[in-house]
């Protein structure tokens, strides 16, 4: 009788076991079958109750992924091609002050961020943020909307960054040949062309291999640091040198803004710009040991060493530019860095900062490649990008090579703009941060709305939590504003901002495919897809363990529920 019962209560708990019930179980064995000895480590315990299976490899260390977040923002050579934006706006009271204001400005956001990246260590990072706070209704619009925009603004800094090294580049060459060699456009793309060869080649090795150069880069951005500011301090002759009085407080207007409240805030563009890249930590949260902590770590560490080596170089370059500002900003050399060097190293000094400044330079785009493409490849991984399906495949180094392909292709078409003039490819600078802000904004503003936040380790309190958050949303918005404006009060065709244009048509593009009838994202995409799901979709013996597990616990429960009706009646 007890055989009979047992094979009853077998094949109807087979029948009656859920999907739920599977893939609940499957995240007890994370894709393995029963009685495997596979160790599961804490890190993709907690990936997998996010709903994902561990791809890639866990190979960066607490240092390497605060490489991560530092040498993606690469203050050395970030400083030297941006400085043109708060030169050309505020002079050298704008370039000092708005840089150390910027950055201590920006702390708030990056503690807020850490606590999403520590709550929900995905390499999705900010759509995945707003899928977990979004209500259901409106949560695939709102993954989708914030997917678009974070992979947008990446690929952005990433290209912006590679334009600057190319500008690096160009100006060594000119200072080389004594100002026979003047780049054009077309000089300018080819090398940028290059460059994005070079960059794509540096990112598509593997996961440890990438663990050690974020450690060599590292090394690399702080020794740029010291040489800059040793060679410029020691170098630049007396004639050169300012006043502290000229860099800390006599403000002039070197722009084209009459208003000189609006031309000091104009010089924000350059310390938003050069610690853009803080939160690229979160990218790699699925190749971190003990991500919950290693990333929210990451961005905040970094932004504040950045505040305080970004300090220093801008002040040494304050002090050893000399007065004329207006001559730096329009120097022939097309990078007011590059006049500044050859005007206190004199020829070979200023080649050989200017070498070193572009080697590091590629470091740096190098690793926002890497943050890049692991947006890309976590947004194909949930079928947001078209051609999903081939975009989240990896390589046999289990590295996302063709989400880097995809990366560095786009790059090249934004990269048509310097074709078009100066003034449109700098646009691309804008574009970059405007996409990260729209972004960062998205998940901070489901967090305060809806509120359906679960803390992780790293948290800062309800109440400061809350400000903090609050204010995060205020000082992006008032960022986001700022970046809408061209440099120009006037403007005709040839001044216009063409960020705002590139933005809107990526809006069009993204609300049009999503709404598209019949084949746009409305019909297949829903957010985040629990890829746990695809253990059982793709291997059926899996599948098939999984049932019989699950159906063998009910049976034990079943047995064991009978044994103690009997022993009650007894």
């Amino acid at each position: 009788m007890a055989v009979q019962h047992e094979g009853v209560s077998t094949g109807s708990n087979a029948s009656s076991i859920t999907r739920e019930e599977k893939v609940a179980k499957a995240k007890d064995i994370l894709g393995v079958e029963e009685g495997s000895s596979t160790a599961i480590s804490a890190d993709d315990q907690l990936l997998a109750s996010l709903g994902y299976r561990a791809e890639l490899k866990r190979e960066f260390s607490y240092f390497t992924v605060f490489g991560q977040s530092f040498g993606a923002m690469g203050i050395a050579p970030a400083i030297a091609e941006s400085i043109v934006f708060s030169l050309g706006s505020g002079g050298s009271v704008g370039m000092v002050w708005t840089y150390l204001i910027g950055c201590l400005l920006l702390i708030p956001v990056a503690c807020s961020l850490g606590e999403l990246g520590s709550s929900m260590p995905t390499s999705g990072g900010l759509y995945y943020w707003v899928a977990r706070l979004t209500p259901e209704r409106q949560r695939a619009f709102m993954c989708w909307l914030a997917g678009y925009m974070n992979v947008l603004g990446y690929i952005s800094i990433y290209a912006s960054t590679i334009y600057a090294a190319t500008l690096i580049l160009g100006a060594t060459c000119s200072i080389g040949t004594d100002g026979a060699f003047v780049a054009t456009k077309y000089h300018n793309y080819g090398m940028f062309t290059a460059t994005i060869c070079l960059t794509f080649a540096m990112t598509c090795v593997s996961s440890s291999l990438l663990s050690k150069l974020n450690f060599t880069y590292i090394i690399v951005q702080l020794v740029m640091l010291l040489a800059l500011i040793i060679s410029l301090a020691a170098a630049t002759p007396s004639e050169l040198k300012n006043s502290a009085a000229f860099v800390f407080t006599n403000f002039e207007n070197t722009g084209f803004w009459t208003n000189n409240g609006w031309a000091f805030m104009m010089s924000l563009l350059t310390p938003v710009w050069v610690v853009s890249g803080f939160e690229s930590s979160a990218t790699i949260a699925e190749e971190a040991s003990n991500a919950a902590k290693a990333v929210p770590f990451a961005m905040v560490s970094s932004l504040i060493v950045a505040a305080v080596t970004g300090w220093a170089v801008i002040i040494t370059i304050a002090f050893c530019m000399g007065p004329d500002v207006i001559s730096l900003v329009t120097s022939s050399l097309g990078q007011p860095m590059a006049q500044i060097a050859y005007n206190s190293l004199g020829k070979n000094g200023s080649i050989a900062l200017l070498v070193f400044l572009w080697f590091s330079s590629i470091c740096n785009c190098s690793i926002l490649m890497v943050a890049a493409s692991r947006e890309t490849f976590a947004f194909a991984r949930d079928h947001g990008l078209p051609f999903s399906g081939f975009l989240r495949v990896l390589s046999s180094n289990k590295t996302p090579a063709r989400a880097v392909g995809f990366c560095a292709f786009i790059s090249l078409l934004e990269g048509l703009l310097m074709l078009v003039n100066t003034i449109a490819i700098n646009s691309i600078f804008n574009l970059a941060i405007m996409g990260l802000y729209f972004a960062y904004c998205m998940p901070l503003v489901s967090r305060l709305a809806f509120g359906n936040f679960t803390p992780g380790v790293f948290y800062m309190g309800d109440t400061i939590s809350k400000i903090s958050a609050t204010y995060s949303v205020a000082w992006m918005t008032f960022i986001f504003v700022l970046l809408l404006f061209p440099s120009y009060e006037h403007v005709g065709p040839q001044e216009m901002n063409y960020a705002v244009a590139v933005l809107g048509f990526v809006l069009v593009f993204c609300v049009c495919y999503y709404y598209a009838p019949g084949f746009g994202g409305k019909t297949f995409f829903t957010g985040p897809v629990r890829t746990i799901d695809d253990i059982l979709d793709e291997n059926q013996d899996i599948d098939m363990a999984v049932e019989k597990e699950i159906a063998a616990e009910k049976n034990r429960a079943d047995h064991e529920g009978i044994n103690g009706d009997k022993k009650t009646s007894l």
